[in-house]
């Protein structure tokens, strides 16, 4: 049931950004090449472990962007609780996420922008079994390509990174918070 609630999240968020797609071209002038445009590419996540990821990324006009990441990892994890049958110590687990990024460029150059935005996601911890966990955080981050090439783009964020993991079976709570840094790299169609 959980995996078909990740399906969901996912087709919708595909759903909303080829409508954001479609009604681009009628948006204001574009200052920048990739404005108005929808990069496919890499995105990685540095959070304490290194995440590999997909994305799609689009920019309406030259100031509003939206992002949409796919992340698949091995992550470290020690767990170690008494009154149950868990014991993960120094054990490497699977991490599924998936994230959305709104953006707002407020320096918008010929071949940069920089921009603040915020992020919400939703993913899975597997440790024998599936664990939910939400993430939100705040970051700023700039986005550059070259003049002779400029449907590249290259990003980087830097953030604040919130993760909160509920778990009725084993009743654990916890919350992670800390800096987060992603970077990639997109091709502009």
């Amino acid at each position: 049931m959980r995996k078909a609630s990740i399906r969901t999240f996912f087709v919708s968020v595909g759903i909303t950004l080829m409508m954001l797609v479609s009604v681009m071209p009628a948006m204001a002038q574009e200052n920048n090449y990739i404005s108005n445009r929808i990069g496919i590419g890499y995105q990685g996540m540095l959070a304490g472990e290194f995440l590999n990821g997909i994305s799609a990324r689009g920019w309406i006009g030259d100031n509003f962007g939206l992002e949409l990441s796919g992340f698949y990892g091995s992550v470290d994890i020690d767990i170690d609780l008494e009154d149950e049958d868990v014991d993960l110590e120094d054990e490497d687990v699977d991490l599924t996420l998936g994230e959305l990024k709104a953006m707002y460029a407020f320096i918008v150059k010929e071949n940069s922008r920089f921009y603040v935005g915020a992020k919400g996601g939703y993913g899975q911890l597997d440790i024998g079994e599936d664990v939910d966990l939400w993430e939100c955080g705040v970051f700023i981050g700039s986005e550059w390509n070259f003049q002779g090439i400029p449907e590249l783009g290259f990003n980087f964020d830097v953030g604040y990174n919130y993760l909160h993991i509920d778990e009725d079976d084993y009743d654990v709570e916890l919350d992670i918070d800390g800096i987060g840094v992603t970077f990639g790299i997109h091709y502009y169609f």
